[in-house]
C-alpha cells in the first residue's frame, strides 16, 4: 500500500476568503505525484486548541507522515510549535540549533523575545533550516509517524519542502510513482457511462478513473482522468492501455468520442 499522507493548513486567511489554499493544493499535487496517498487536507484557524485538534484527530488516523504549514513566526498569533508540543504530551524547550539558525538568519548575536520565541520547539524535534526565511521548520516523531511543520509564506514553504520533504517522499514512496493521462469525452453523460466506469473499476482495481462534467461555449463534454500507481513506465503502460483501450472502446459505442489532452 502506497504511504499516506495528512495536510493541515493554519490561519484565519485560510478560512475567511482572504487568501486561496494554495498551499495544501501544491503539497498534496507533490505528495501524489511521487507515489503517496493524500489522505485528507484539513485547515483550522489561528487556534492553539484547533491545530492542537487537528494534530491529534491526524494521528489518531496513523498516517506515514503530517505535513503542516504556518504559524512559525514570532507574533503572538504563531502557536503552532506549542500546538505540536501539547498534542504529542511533550514539553516546549529552546532548541539550540534552530537559535543558531535564527541568528545567522537575522545577522545577530543575541535575539529579541519574539525572535527567540521560534527558536522554542517540541522536546526531542529537530529544527529544519530555512534558505529563503527567518522561521526553522520542525520535523519529529511520534509513534511511527512523521510530523513536519513548515512556514505559511508559500515561497519559504516550497523552498524548504523540496529540501527537506522530499527526500522523505522518495523513502516513503519505495520506488512507486503515479502515471496520470488526461482525456476528453464528447457526446455522453455520466449517466451514459456509469456502469462502464463501474465494470472498469472493477476489472482493473489498480487503475484510478474519474470524470468531470465541463460546459464550455454550451457544449458539454467528460474530462477524464485516468492514473495507477506503478514502479516502472512500462508496468503503468500496460495496466494504462488496457483500460484507456476499454473507456475509448465503451464510449464510442454509446456514440461519444475519447481523444487524450493535456491540461494547462
Amino acid at each position: 500500500m502506497p504511504a499516506s499522507v495528512e495536510i493541515i493548513n493554519t490561519g484565519n486567511e485560510l478560512l475567511d476568503g482572504r487568501t486561496f489554499n494554495t498551499n495544501g493544493q501544491w503539497m498534496a499535487r507533490r505528495c501524489s505525484s511521487k507515489g503517496l496517498t493524500v489522505k485528507r487536507i484539513t485547515v483550522v484557524g489561528d487556534s492553539l486548541e484547533d491545530i492542537c485538534a487537528a494534530i491529534r484527530e491526524a494521528l489518531s488516523r496513523k498516517p506515514d507522515l503530517i505535513l503542516i504549514t504556518g504559524g512559525l513566526g514570532p507574533t503572538p498569533d504563531d502557536m503552532t510549535a506549542k500546538a505540536m508540543a501539547r498534542a504529542l504530551g511533550r514539553k516546549l524547550e529552546l532548541n539550540e540549533e534552530a537559535l543558531k539558525m535564527i541568528k545567522r538568519a537575522y545577522g545577530l548575536e543575541e535575539l529579541g523575545s519574539s525572535r527567540e520565541k521560534m527558536a522554542w520547539l517540541p522536546e526531542g524535534a529537530r529544527p529544519l533550516r530555512n534558505p529563503v526565511g527567518m522561521a526553522p521548520g520542525i520535523m519529529v516523531e511520534q509513534e511511527g509517524t512523521v510530523i513536519i511543520a513548515l512556514p505559511g509564506v508559500p515561497r519559504e514553504m516550497e523552498a524548504m519542502f523540496k529540501e527537506h520533504v522530499e527526500p522523505l517522499l522518495d523513502q516513503l514512496s519505495a520506488g512507486l510513482a503515479r502515471f496520470e493521462a488526461y482525456f476528453l469525452a464528447y457526446g455522453v453523460r455520466e449517466a451514459d457511462i456509469a456502469d462502464l466506469l463501474e465494470e472498469v473499476a472493477h476489472k482493473h482495481p489498480g487503475v484510478y478513473v474519474k470524470t468531470h462534467p465541463k460546459v464550455e461555449e454550451g457544449r458539454t463534454y467528460l474530462e477524464v482522468y485516468v492514473s495507477t500507481m506503478a514502479s516502472s513506465s512500462s508496468e503503468a503502460r500496460q495496466k494504462m492501455e488496457k483500460v484507456i483501450h476499454e473507456l475509448s472502446e465503451g464510449i464510442s459505442s454509446r456514440g461519444g468520442s475519447f481523444k487524450p489532452f493535456r491540461p494547462e
